[in-house]
């Protein structure tokens, strides 16, 4: 086996959240691998703490029916340690562990929070993970773990992704967007935003088609950061820097990666953020990611909570996309058109509106999965006997 044949199987885009008081407990979180593999690394942040964070206890596990285990479960240790500081700022991955994982299956970090707090995380995780009670109960007996995990929060904290090592290579295509990526307004636990309908099409095809589904989506997220987004009751720090500058970690950071499918700037032009500057960010999006990535991809932007100027230049930005956007991405994707209304092309179409005429519902969301021609994809290596 290569040991240099790393994939993300995992991947959540962090940005500052609002402390909820988890030292002293154990958190029990629940993530959904899109490929399997024979060994596994776990990667934790603290890039947005004021003050480190130490963890005790860290260890991965199947999930019988959260927050219950199976009695497979494995420790994790980083450099060999059982306990991990994170200092302020301050990223680690973990050393191999052991512990084969299946395509499609949930997984389970827990670790025990001892000193800090946790001020990194993805606040909308469309995924149900679990908070104890007050102690370190990460090593409870399996029937135990029910009543030792009485609190839930739909939220990711600290954890930011799991690396796979296949048995043979993978490659892995990035989702990079906003909410309508991030998969809001979907169905909680279903697994059901656009880059898991993908990931279930290319493992339908089997093959040199499969590839990882790596989700870098976070809800409230603008590409330009022109005029910063601006949400009633939520504070701005929540929706992370702008596309631009997160593609750094978000993006060109992906192990494994060979594609990716931008979906990026609905917020940009809900802010009044004109066509041409939306346009002329997204070229350096493309030019920013070829310098790592094989193939990059665009999409057009939904329909759905726009004013009639800033639907204007929604239709602008589109009609470059599809009419000039192969001088920047290898294809367009039209994700657009597919959810558009009928009755009105402004908004969303009433069968894919997840209720709020912004975000898709599970069927908007195949939708969109449906419009990316797997076939331009780069795919992974042909598979040996």
């Amino acid at each position: 086996m290569d040991l240099s044949n790393w994939v993300g199987a995992w991947y959540t885009a962090p940005s500052r959240v609002l402390s909820a008081n988890m030292q002293g407990r154990t958190l029990r979180q629940i993530v959904h691998l899109h490929v399997g593999g024979e060994q596994l690394r776990v990667r934790l942040s603290n890039r947005y703490g004021d003050e480190s964070v130490t963890l005790a206890s860290v260890c991965v596990g199947d999930v019988a029916g959260a927050p219950i285990l199976s009695t497979k479960t494995r420790p994790v240790t980083f450099g060999g340690r059982p306990m991990l500081t994170l200092e302020p700022e301050q990223e680690a991955v973990s050393d191999p562990v052991a512990f084969p994982v299946q395509a499609l299956s949930d997984l389970a970090i827990s670790f025990f929070v001892e000193r800090g707090e946790c001020v990194t995380g993805h606040f909308s995780a469309q995924q149900t993970s679990y908070v104890s009670r007050l102690g370190d109960v990460a090593a409870l007996e399996v029937d135990a773990a029910f009543l030792a995990y009485p609190l839930l929060t739909t939220s990711w904290w600290l954890l930011t992704g799991i690396d796979v090592l296949p048995s043979t290579p993978l490659n892995a295509v990035v989702a990079f967007g906003s909410s309508t990526t991030d998969g809001f307004g979907s169905t909680t636990n279903a697994n059901k935003r656009w880059p898991d309908y993908l990931e279930r099409r290319l493992q339908g095809a089997g093959g040199q088609r499969v590839m990882s589904v790596l989700n870098a989506g976070l809800s409230g997220n603008q590409l330009t950061g022109e005029f910063p987004p601006s949400y009633e009751g939520e504070p701005s720090h929540l929706f992370g820097e702008p596309g631009i500058q997160r593609m750094a970690w978000d993006v060109l950071a992906q192990p494994g990666a060979t594609d990716l499918i931008v979906h990026i700037g609905s917020n940009d032009l809900r802010a009044d953020v004109p066509a041409a500057t939306v346009i002329e960010a997204l070229h350096r999006v493309a030019k920013q990611a070829r310098q790592t990535y094989r193939r990059v991809f665009g999409t057009t932007i939904l329909p759905g909570g726009y004013t009639p100027e800033q639907q204007e230049q929604r239709l602008l930005v589109n009609a470059w996309l599809l009419e000039q956007g192969s001088q920047c991405f290898d294809a367009v994707f039209d994700f657009a058109t597919p959810l558009c209304s009928p009755d009105d092309a402004a908004r969303l179409h009433p069968a894919y509106d997840s209720g709020d005429g912004v975000h898709p519902n599970d069927d908007g969301y195949r939708r969109m999965a449906e419009a990316v021609n797997i076939a331009l994809l780069t795919g992974s290596p042909e598979r040996t006997a």
